[in-house]
């Protein structure tokens, strides 16, 4: 019998994602909505690039004080190209992983539309204040 292979990872990128005020849409049979803008931000790693402001996280804090990411933003690249990135995932105070998707047209990114992605997030803290996310995405591989 053949063994399946071992997946492994390797970095994309990293994304310093900021935020603005978030507004209040208030309680749901889901939990507590709140929709937080993307203000801007930037992009290192095999993509470079501005993190365009425009957007938002469709931010569910539940029951059980985790929260649901829902983000989708724009990134253009340092060579013009504009990414749709989408990106959800859960919130824990264990760790926060992600499972980002990026949309590119044809072009030098097209290969991200169908790359299997997972990423990490940390919030941006400064003077107890939320202004922002960090976040690291990973190419999942298999050898």
């Amino acid at each position: 019998m053949t063994a399946n292979p071992e997946p492994g990872f390797s970095f994309l990128a990293e994304l310093t994602v900021h935020t603005g005020e978030p507004i209040d849409a208030g309680p749901t049979p889901l939990g507590h909505r709140r929709v937080i803008p993307i203000t801007g931000g930037t992009v290192t790693g095999r993509i470079q690039g501005d993190v365009l402001p425009l957007g938002a996280d469709w931010n569910l804090v539940r029951a059980d004080g985790s929260a649901s990411v829902d983000a989708r933003y724009l990134v253009r690249t340092h060579d013009g190209a504009v990414l749709t990135v989408t990106n959800t995932g859960v919130l824990t105070s264990s760790g926060s992983l992600t499972s980002p998707r990026i949309e590119a047209a044809e072009g030098p990114y097209r290969w991200l539309n169908d790359a299997p992605l997972v990423g990490t997030l940390v919030p941006l803290v400064e003077d107890d204040v939320t202004v922002g996310v960090s976040l690291e995405f990973h190419l999942v591989t298999v050898s």
